[in-house]
């Protein structure tokens, strides 16, 4: 696989680009440069947060391009060439090497990780996951193709790796043009021979969250049940299951007696049993409307 950099020249703007394999590029990381930017990135950047300056020499650091090999055209424009089908991940805000090791290892436990490395502040980890097509275990050819590909790519992908990180993803706009610095880390976790996660080529770029995703997304059981009779049912047996155990714990409170401390405990059975607010305040109204106010009962 084929790893595109590009250094840009900040005084005249011109951009130099070269290509790389993929494990040539990750032998460069090992070593520092000669003239030692990334070292001396590293030391500065303490000194650099919190102000507008910026270091010097950064664009002695090309941008590597993960997502697409490009190329020039006769024009001199920037065009993709063949796309990879790596998704890049970051974590950043790291409290040093060893958290970055450690994210490191985490992220070789997924078979579908093809590099995992630090990055040039030395508090941030890069993780390329690799997708293909299902059917030849290739990549979408067209550059629009591609694009949809990678958005619904990089949401799997954040989806899957998430759980495995203590410390959360950055996210970023999945474009093909995710990038990031030359960097050096003598360890770069690289394996050329990542299984890929399979993905049908998408059609359309993916829209909000339907009401019925939320749904299913919800974690609590009560909350995925659809407004209605049937729900209503649930919730009033739960609540008079709730209120019987109030009343079980009071023992010889009866009717006319103060209501709050059974209001008290009647509350921390309904947040145990998972009723919702208002369902909880709804059900005590009815049950206990005259001999209480609703604003009690809210603050209760």
């Amino acid at each position: 696989m084929k790893i595109t950099l590009i250094r840009q020249d900040n005084g005249s703007g011109k951009e130099a680009l070269s290509i790389c394999e993929a494990g040539t590029l990750f032998d460069k990381m090992k070593t520092e440069t000669k003239a030692g930017h990334i070292t001396a990135l590293r030391e500065i950047i303490p000194l650099l947060e919190g102000t507008y300056a910026r270091y010097e020499h950064i664009d002695k650091l090309p941008y590597i391009y993960s997502a697409v090999e490009y190329t020039r055209t006769k024009e001199g424009e920037r065009k993709m060439k063949q796309y990879n089908g790596l998704v890049q991940l970051e974590v950043s805000r790291l409290a040093g090497g060893s958290e970055a090791e450690f994210v490191k290892r985490q992220a070789a436990l997924l078979p579908q990780t093809f590099a995992a490395f630090c990055g040039s502040s030395g508090r941030s980890v890069k993780i390329w996951v690799r997708f293909a097509l299902p059917d030849d275990g290739g990549s979408p050819s067209e550059e629009a193709e591609a694009e949809l590909f990678h958005v619904h790519a990089y949401r799997l992908a954040v989806t899957c790796y998430q759980p495995m990180l203590p410390f959360d993803i950055d996210l970023k706009e999945p474009v093909l043009t995710q990038k990031c610095r030359m960097t050096l880390d003598e360890a770069p976790y690289y394996n050329p021979d990542a299984v890929p996660f399979c993905l049908e080529q998408p059609l359309t770029m993916p829209g909000e969250e339907t009401f019925r995703q939320r749904k299913q997304g919800e974690k609590n059981p009560l909350l995925r049940l659809q407004p209605g009779y049937e729900s209503a049912q649930t919730f009033t047996k739960i609540y008079e299951a709730a209120l019987n155990r109030a009343l079980q714990e009071m023992e010889n409170w009866k009717r006319g007696d103060d209501l709050q401390p059974l209001l008290v405990r009647l509350a921390e059975h309904c947040f145990k049993a998972g009723i919702p607010e208002e369902e909880a305040i709804r059900q005590t109204m009815i049950h206990y409307y005259r001999e209480e106010e609703e604003l009690v009962i809210r603050s209760i």
